[in-house]
């Protein structure tokens, strides 16, 4: 929160949000991996094509787990700060 004080915000206030994430599938998992937007496409676009089906493979064998492909659910957490500016 310093940081953000240092920046000239007041009534700094930090928490945490959690969302749940639903996937019918893999492929749904996965489509936004190799799109255009976020830091994980990113990194993904930026792999061999042989690096890039390896990791497709590992993740989709960590989303399966030993199970047969279907619907998943994932919750995610993050860090949020919120500060007014005088």
């Amino acid at each position: 929160m310093r940081v953000w004080r240092g920046a000239g915000l007041s009534a700094v206030i930090q928490d945490m949000i959690t969302i749940r994430m639903d996937f019918n599938s893999f492929a749904d998992f996965w489509t936004p991996m190799e799109g255009r937007e976020g830091p994980i496409a990113e990194y993904v676009s930026s792999l061999a094509a042989t690096a890039r089906a390896r990791l497709r493979e590992a993740v989709m064998l960590a989303y399966l787990d030993g199970e047969d492909d279907g619907s998943r659910s994932y919750a995610s957490t993050a860090w949020v700060v919120k500060g007014k500016v005088p």
